[in-house]
């Protein structure tokens, strides 16, 4: 238990900490295309996609063909960088991810959807 507390006490100072690339919005996520992360943000607006809790974007209701290859190009990209911070950090990727996905969901704008540790989408 102490070790998960330590592994997420450095996780949260690296995410704190801005840890050079880590603003996961898909700004820097340099494996994601500015493409996939213009259609995800229109998406978002819509109401077609939201942030999870656990780090990772998931389409909300019907979305295109295009949305959802976006999503997945995103996600995609976040896996590789919460991955490689984790081995940097030390730590579990799903510590990072879930400490993005926390910071992405305080983050999400008005009217944005987001779903917390709950499961439901809820609507900022």
């Amino acid at each position: 238990m102490k070790r998960v507390f330590i592994a997420g006490l450095t996780a949260l100072a690296l995410l704190g900490a801005g840890a050079a690339t880590l603003h996961v919005t898909g700004d820097n996520v340099a494996a994601a295309s500015a493409a996939a992360k213009a259609t995800v943000d229109a998406a978002k607006a819509r109401g077609e996609v939201g942030e999870k809790i656990t780090g990772y974007l998931e389409v909300v209701r019907d979305a295109s063909p295009e949305v959802r290859r976006a999503v997945n190009e995103i996600n995609i990209a976040r896996k590789a960088l919460y991955t490689r911070l984790a081995r940097q950090q030390g730590v579990d990727p799903d510590v990072v991810a879930q400490l993005a996905g926390e910071k992405q969901l305080a983050t999400a704008a008005r009217g944005e959807y987001v779903m917390g540790a709950d499961g439901r989408w809820t609507q900022r």
